[in-house]
């Protein structure tokens, strides 16, 4: 007897869903950040990242500083 609610729960068991934040924040994405570039959803979610990920902080802020040095 296979139904689609014991599909679904079988395949999601199986295979969970992996989390965005899983790895570190691609070099490009922070380059969006810190041009304002990016949805609200997509600025919360990679915040968040950043305060959990040292690694990705330390990029951002050498991405940002770089974009601050340019503005002067």
């Amino acid at each position: 007897m296979s139904s689609p609610i014991f599909s679904r729960l079988t395949f999601t068991v199986m295979f969970p869903l992996q989390s965005k934040t899983g790895g570190h924040v691609p070099l490009m994405h922070l380059h969006s950040l810190a041009r304002k570039l990016m949805n609200d959803g997509e600025v919360i979610e990679t915040i968040e990242h950043l305060f959990k990920c040292s690694r990705c902080l330390e990029n951002y802020r050498r991405v940002r500083s770089g974009y601050c040095e340019n503005d002067r």
